[in-house]
């Protein structure tokens, strides 16, 4: 009867093994705010909007949105392509970088993006980023090089 007893404990503590229940799978990012950027190109050129964005610097979306929640302009890439869709129509490229410039007047430094909203500093050539104010939702990027220099501001929804 021991043994019987004991191999039941024995199957009964396996099964618990293999009940584990899994950790969470990392879902994708996601950050919304208000955002501004000042391009000082000639003519000066000036961005303010609300936005959404999620996923990685791989593949995401970024939604440009009016003071009244107006889709103003969408940014989606994947690792092969990249669609910029606006009022007038959609251009795609497999080029991000491209199409931010198309949208923007500048190239923005997506990749680096994610992990500035992350909080973590990332280098990107000509880009210098301010991260002092991530704690308060508060987010600055200036570009001195290449020519025209600009300037990024951040302010996330808390």
């Amino acid at each position: 009867m021991n043994w019987r007893r004991a191999g039941i404990l024995l199957f009964a503590w396996t099964l618990t093994g293999c009940a584990t229940p899994r950790p969470p799978v990392q879902t994708d990012a996601f950050w919304s705010g208000r955002l501004a950027l000042q391009v000082l190109s000639e003519p000066p050129q000036q961005w303010f909007a609300n936005f959404e964005l999620q996923g990685t610097a791989e593949q995401g979306e970024l939604l440009l949105l009016s003071p009244i929640g107006t889709t103003l302009a969408k940014l989606s890439w994947t690792p092969i392509a990249a669609r910029l869709e606006q009022s007038g129509g959609s251009v795609q490229s497999n080029n991000l970088s491209s199409l931010s410039e198309r949208l923007t007047g500048t190239a923005l430094p997506i990749a680096a993006l994610f992990e500035w909203l992350a909080g973590r500093p990332a280098q990107v050539q000509g880009w210098q980023a301010d991260l002092s104010g991530h704690a308060q939702g508060h987010l600055q990027a200036q570009r001195t090089q290449p020519a025209p220099a600009a300037a990024l501001r951040i302010v996330l929804d808390q």
